[in-house]
């Protein structure tokens, strides 16, 4: 991790520009964005995304979504909706222009829905960030922890209001640490510790300034600690604690774990992942799924990382994460077992034919081995003698068949092919399933699947449910034709209920998507919902 020293000459500047940006001038009279215009996504929606909006209702459409305080999305499809909304620019919600309050709310939802280099390309490109503190401090926190000290350092010096709180003297003793200036650390220190204690932080930067090591377990709960940690570490990788960090820190430790002691065996390396914990757990298994050597051992240990997630109510984001490796395992007896779980990470990764390759491969079985039936001898009849190994594999038994119909109908959802009469075979073997399966049933019919009339019977005689009423919410908003508080809102009922939302909830939600151009989402969710009933 890198955190680059800024020059006396850059620092003046960047404190000159502070000072001209103090100048009480018009946002608008100086040509700049306002927050809410500016666009990161890569299919952005329309510009006028907030039109039939007030800065009200997109107020509480934008705080219906999970936070950063929270558990987060338990769907990476409806992160990834959230995401496309809260990451694309344009003209703000009638009263909405200038309201900081606002800007910060989207920029800390979407760091919960996109992570943190999302959310800090955002602010890199949100102007005036010196004079909009609630937004400069998320800006300088992601920068820290993403190692661009460069950026956050930036942000601490131009600073213009609240630059005498806590927070920015510490940020601000940091980049005088980096800079080697340790005088004025130690100033920016006695004044934020003389304003509010913080022994953690007083810790970590006499580590770094006094070159004393950093204890190991402290626990680190933002990215001005996390930065500082590493500056100390001096290229080591010191053991910390991370519980009580929001979640968007510990991801972003797990996506930046230093690699992890493995044997130079492949076999013997995966009986040793097995033996950690943690992020050096993490970092095993990622090591294992990701090598090129030996794809046989990838495959077991990416078998091993699904069902450990399954069990921890992650397998969605970990096989989403993992499931272009799939492409190059072989299908072998140690690991057709695994087979199912590979068919839905390729499923989600958009990898339709790999998946087909491993649906088919639980049909088949594991190929026979690969050796030699018998020798030629000549003076044997025929020329062979007897074989020297028998195959004596037990006979292949496949899963049960309404496994394989649930993978069936996940390969027809992720190919979008579920208009075709054989679906109502398929969703009517589903129907078989009862109540769980009666969500994704009643969704594909939404979205025009030749579904079952068996359905429309349980769906009245279903379980509603936990309501919640951001369904209630979605649907006015559409009615009004508000775009992005429709999308928004659709997310957050979505994420609010979990597993428990009711067929009819995600059959709206469904139908929503599809009537406004966002039918490729809607399939993504019911995708989802077949592969956590199964999985």
């Amino acid at each position: 991790m890198s955190f680059p020293m800024i020059s006396r000459i850059s620092l003046a500047v960047l404190l000159l520009a502070g000072s001209a940006s103090a100048q009480d001038i018009e946002v608008r009279q100086l040509g700049a964005l306002d927050p809410l215009e500016v666009q990161i996504a890569d299919t952005p929606l329309e510009s006028d995304l907030w039109r039939a909006s007030s800065a009200d209702t997109a107020r509480a459409a934008i705080a219906a979504l999970p936070a950063t305080d929270g558990p987060g999305y338990r769907s990476p499809a409806l992160a990834e909706l959230a995401a496309r909304v809260l990451l694309s620019g344009g003209e703000p919600p009638a009263g909405g222009r200038g309201d900081a309050a606002l800007a910060a709310l989207r920029a800390e939802r979407a760091l919960a829905a996109a992570g943190a280099p999302a959310a800090f390309a955002l602010l890199e490109r949100t102007p005036q960030l010196e004079r909009r503190p609630e937004l400069a401090r998320l800006h300088a926190e992601l920068a820290f922890a993403l190692g661009r000290g460069n950026e956050g350092c930036r942000t601490a010096n131009g600073l213009v209001e609240g630059r005498d709180q806590p927070y920015w003297l510490r940020a601000r003793a940091f980049c005088h640490a980096l800079n080697g200036e340790d005088a004025a650390a130690e100033l920016s220190v006695d004044l934020a510790r003389a304003a509010e204690p913080d022994p953690t932080f007083d810790t970590l930067i006499y580590a770094v300034t006094l070159e004393q090591p950093v204890p190991a377990g402290i626990a680190v709960d933002s990215g001005l600690e996390w930065a500082l940690v590493h500056v100390a570490a001096n290229g080591t990788h010191p053991d910390v604690d991370l519980d009580d960090a929001p979640q968007w820190l510990r991801d972003v430790a797990e996506l930046t774990a230093p690699p992890a002691e493995l044997p130079d065996e492949w076999a013997a390396a995966l009986s040793a992942a097995q033996e950690f914990e943690g992020g050096e757990r993490s970092a095993a298994y990622d090591q294992l799924i990701t090598q090129g050597q030996d794809r046989l051992v990838a495959g077991l240990a990416l078998g091993e990382w699904l069902s450990a997630a399954r069990t921890d109510g992650r397998f969605l984001q970990v096989a989403r994460r993992y499931g272009e490796e799939v492409s190059t395992i072989p299908v072998t007896e140690g690991t057709i077992g695994f087979g199912g779980h590979f068919t839905m990470a390729a499923l989600l990764a958009g990898d339709i034919r790999t998946a087909q390759r491993w649906r088919r491969a639980l049909d088949d079985g594991p190929p026979a081995p690969d050796y030699a039936t018998g020798l030629v001898d000549p003076t044997k009849p025929g020329g062979f003698e007897e074989p020297l190994i028998a195959d004596d594999r037990p006979e292949w038994q496949p899963p049960s068949p309404r496994y394989l119909v649930a993978l069936d109908t996940a390969i027809a959802v992720a190919e979008d092919r579920i208009r075709r009469d054989s679906m109502e075979a398929l969703l009517g073997a589903r129907m078989e399933s009862g109540e769980p399966a009666l969500g994704s049933v009643a969704a594909l019919a939404a979205l025009g699947a030749p579904a079952p009339l068996e359905y429309r019977i349980a769906l009245l005689e279903a379980s509603t449910g936990e309501t919640n009423n951001y369904l209630a919410g979605m649907e006015a908003a559409d009615f009004a034709g508000a775009r992005a508080e429709t999308l928004l809102l659709a997310a957050a009922a979505l994420s609010e209920g979990g597993d428990s939302v009711s067929a009819q909830g995600l059959m709206r939600v469904c139908a929503m998507l599809d009537r406004v151009g966002f039918r490729d989402m809607a399939l993504k969710i019911v995708l989802e919902r077949i592969i956590l009933e199964i999985a």
